[in-house]
C-alpha cells in the first residue's frame, strides 16, 4: 500500500500555461524570462485596444511602452525568440563570475612567477597601452549603445540577450583597465594616457572611432544586435583583440592578455549564436521577404565600415616585438570565419578589401 504524502509536502511545480515551450517541456529559463516584459499588443491587450486604463502601457508621449517601429524588421510574435544559451541573470552572472574569477588567478600568478615584469617595454607601451588600452573605446561605446537598445526591444527574451551582450562589452573594457593597474605594479612602461590618445589620434583608430559613433547613434535594436555580431563580432573583432591580441601575446610571454581576449571570444560566440537564432526567427514567417532585404543591407553598409575599420589596423600588426601573425594573415582568416556565417543564413559573403 502506498503510503499518503505528509499535508505540506512537496509536490512537482506546475508549467505556467500561458508560456509556449520551444520543445515538449518548459525550460526554467522560459518560466523565468517570457512574459515578463508586458506585451503591449497581445498578451496584456487581448483585445488590441488601447484604453485610458492601460495608461501603464504607454510612454510619456502616448506611445507604446514597447514600440513596434523601435525595428524596420517586422514579426508577428517576439515572444517566440528564444537564447540558444538559455541564459537568466543567475546563470549569467555565474558564467562572468567564473570567467572573471580566473582572469584574476591567472593575473596573480603571471605577477608572482616573474611574467609581467619581464614582459618587453614594447609589447607593454605599444600593443597593451597603445592598442588594447585604445581598443577598450570601442568596447565601452558598444556597451553604451546596447544599454538603451535592451529597453526597446520587443520581447523578454531579446531584451535579455542585448543585457548580456552590453554587459560583455563593458567587462571587456574594464578587464584592459584592470590588467594595466596590476601590470603597473610590476613594470615600469605601462602609460594608460596612451589608449586614449591613440584612440583621439592615431590615424590607425579613426574609422573604428567613426564606427564606434555610427553605432552609439543607431536606435534599431535588431540592427545593432545583426551589425554588431554578424560583421563587427564575427570580422572586426577577430582582427583587433583575437589576432592583434590573443595570438600576438604568447609569442610575446603573456599570458593574461591571452586570457582576457579568450574569455571575450567566449562570450562572442554566445553573442553570435544568439543572432543567429534572431535571423532565423524573422526569416521563417510571412515577412520573410521584407526582413531579408532589410538585413541584406544592414550586412552590406556595416561590413563596408567594418572593413575600412580593420584596413586602418593594418600598421599594428608590425609593433609588436614578435609579430606572430600578419594584416592579410589575419584579414583572410577573419573573413573565412564571417563568410560561412553569413552565406549559411542565405546572404552574401563580406564585401570590399582585399581578398
Amino acid at each position: 500500500m502506498s503510503a499518503t504524502p505528509a499535508k505540506g509536502a512537496q509536490r512537482q511545480a506546475r508549467d505556467f500555461t500561458f508560456i509556449k515551450p520551444q520543445a515538449r517541456r518548459l525550460t526554467e529559463y522560459e518560466a523565468l524570462t517570457v512574459h515578463q516584459q508586458p506585451d503591449a499588443l497581445g498578451f496584456d491587450r487581448p483585445a488590441a485596444n488601447l484604453t485610458e486604463v492601460e495608461w501603464y502601457l504607454l510612454r510619456s508621449d502616448g506611445r507604446p511602452l514597447w514600440d513596434p517601429d523601435s525595428t524596420r524588421l517586422r514579426c508577428d510574435d517576439w515572444y517566440a525568440y528564444r537564447d540558444p544559451a538559455q541564459h537568466w541573470q543567475r546563470t549569467y552572472v555565474r558564467h562572468q563570475e567564473q570567467q572573471e574569477t580566473s582572469v584574476a588567478r591567472v593575473t596573480e600568478d603571471a605577477g608572482l612567477d616573474g611574467a609581467l615584469a619581464a614582459l618587453d617595454a614594447r609589447w607593454v607601451r605599444d600593443m597593451l597601452c597603445g592598442h588594447y588600452r585604445a581598443w577598450s573605446f570601442f568596447d565601452y561605446a558598444i556597451f553604451r549603445a546596447l544599454a538603451p537598445a535592451q529597453r526597446e526591444a520587443l520581447s523578454d527574451t531579446l531584451g535579455n540577450v542585448l543585457c548580456f551582450q552590453s554587459f560583455d562589452h563593458l567587462r571587456h573594457a574594464q578587464d584592459v583597465v584592470i590588467y594595466l593597474v596590476e601590470l603597473e605594479n610590476y613594470h615600469g612602461a605601462v602609460d594608460d594616457g596612451l589608449g586614449k590618445q591613440q584612440w583621439l589620434e592615431a590615424p590607425e583608430y579613426q574609422p573604428a572611432r567613426r564606427l564606434a559613433e555610427d553605432i552609439m547613434a543607431t536606435n534599431d535594436w535588431a540592427e545593432l544586435m545583426v551589425g554588431l555580431n554578424l560583421v563587427v563580432g564575427s570580422y572586426l573583432q577577430r582582427i583587433a583583440t583575437s589576432d592583434l591580441v590573443r595570438r600576438m601575446a604568447l609569442p610575446n610571454n603573456d599570458p593574461v592578455a591571452a586570457h582576457i581576449v579568450m574569455t571575450a571570444e567566449r562570450d562572442r560566440r554566445r553573442n553570435i549564436a544568439a543572432t543567429e537564432a534572431l535571423v532565423k526567427m524573422v526569416l521563417d514567417g510571412p515577412h520573410a521577404a521584407h526582413n531579408r532585404d532589410v538585413i541584406a543591407g544592414w550586412l552590406a553598409d556595416w561590413g563596408a565600415r567594418a572593413v575600412a575599420a580593420a584596413e586602418a589596423l593594418a600598421p599594428m600588426f608590425g609593433r609588436a616585438p614578435v609579430a606572430a601573425v600578419s594584416y592579410a594573415e589575419s584579414e583572410a582568416a577573419a573573413r573565412a570565419a564571417t563568410d560561412p556565417l553569413l552565406t549559411g543564413l542565405g546572404f552574401a559573403p563580406l564585401a570590399g578589401g582585399a581578398r
